[in-house]
């Protein structure tokens, strides 16, 4: 049982990002977003199709598509409004299913540990991480004590506590936002609320602010509040296999029929990279820094035994990504 399903006015931890380049472990506690990015140039004109990623679709009579966010993730929420119209148009012909992506705690003291030294400071100014010594000491110490404050974790009765990269909200907003999916027949009504808190809801505030955007999309909030207080730790654990299994860390990850999409090797440091489906090949601009609807939508049709005729349908690019991405990232 999960407990605590309110935590009002809690903030969650924020660590600058010079201790979260030392420390990787910072980045599953922070509440604050620590993206990453790096320069792409719109080199469309120059890219070499002949040495274009194959995407090795594996088929089935209705692929499913996995996508593994984060509840308050930009890139996450990005992933979530590139699918929408992908779903809108296959409906039920594909299946499209939330994950979510969990941080386990079994130790909190031997885990906060990892927020650094106090006693490393003078190594972590040389390198340019803070300005002085008194800065230093007072970050991690601050950021050490926000740590061991058990408020900002869900928890199970065991003591096991479990937190989500945004902080304490994002962890109860994942929950929810699971069990609405299992509860719902109609997934229309799942990606409305979806919609509805990315849109209105942030880290901070979405204890608060989740039941509204529910009850807009016509979800049965108590329903929701009885599946976090009985089923939380379990469904958490449930992702966490996920995600162990299936090596996902970042959000957004997408899987199509347990096959990774993109392939790693269709992303280049240059932006020259391409990738063909079926017998179309898209630059790297459509999917890079966040996949398109169109480019989702031919994945998926690809992954078919003997696709619809949804799949003839063309869906809009935003402007953004035909002009080319000025960088990639996640969470």
């Amino acid at each position: 049982m999960a407990k605590n399903i309110s935590s009002k006015n809690q903030s969650g931890i924020f660590v600058p990002t010079p201790i979260a380049a030392i420390l990787s472990l910072l980045l599953l506690v922070t509440s604050f977003y620590s993206g990453y990015s790096w320069k792409k140039n719109s080199t469309t004109n120059t890219i070499d199709k002949s040495k274009s990623i194959v995407f090795a679709a594996k088929k089935t009579n209705q692929p499913q598509l996995d996508f593994y966010v984060m509840s308050f993730c930009p890139w996450g929420n990005r992933i979530e409004d590139s699918l929408r119209p992908v779903y809108d148009l296959l409906k039920d012909k594909a299946d499209f299913v939330p994950r979510y992506i969990f941080n386990k705690i079994d130790n909190l003291q031997a885990y906060c540990k990892n927020f650094g030294d106090v006693n490393q400071c003078s190594i972590y100014i040389q390198n340019g991480y803070f300005k002085n010594e008194a800065d230093c000491k007072k970050t991690i110490t601050d950021a050490y004590n926000k740590c061991m404050d058990t408020n900002n974790y869900v928890k199970a009765e065991n003591g096991t506590m479990y937190s989500a990269l945004h902080g304490r909200q994002e962890a109860n907003q994942n929950i929810r936002e699971i069990c609405a999916w299992n509860m719902l027949e109609n997934k229309d009504q799942w990606w409305t609320f979806i919609d509805n808190i990315n849109q209105n809801c942030n880290y901070e505030n979405a204890d608060v602010c989740w039941e509204a955007q529910a009850k807009t999309a016509g979800l049965d909030t108590q329903k929701i509040t009885e599946c976090f207080n009985k089923e939380g730790i379990s469904l958490i654990e449930k992702e966490i296999a996920l995600t162990t299994q299936n090596d996902v860390s970042g959000s957004p990850t997408v899987f199509i029929n347990d096959v990774s999409f993109p392939p790693k090797s269709a992303y280049t440091q240059d932006g020259t990279g391409s990738l063909k489906i079926g017998k179309e090949i898209f630059t790297e601009n459509l999917y890079t820094p966040i996949l398109t609807p169109n480019i989702i939508k031919e994945a998926v049709c690809a992954s078919f035994n003997r696709s619809p005729k949804e799949c003839k349908t063309t869906l809009d690019t935003p402007t953004d990504q035909v002009q080319g991405a000025a960088s990639a990232g996640g969470c």
